[in-house]
């Protein structure tokens, strides 16, 4: 995954949260929850890329 912009530590912690199923999307801040959502929008893209990229076994 490239992240082509900057991320303050704590919407990166937010981020994680949301991803190991901690908090929920609606949880996040409002002030942090577009960043949030780019983060995880990306993280969706790279996991869609290697899992298509893997063989079949």
């Amino acid at each position: 995954m490239t992240l082509n912009k900057k991320f303050s530590a704590l919407t990166m912690l937010y981020a994680a949260n949301v991803l190991d199923g901690g908090r929920t999307l609606e949880e996040v801040p409002e002030v942090l929850r577009d960043d949030v959502a780019g983060i995880l929008k990306n993280d969706d893209s790279a996991d869609s890329t290697s899992a298509s990229s893997t063989p079949a076994a």
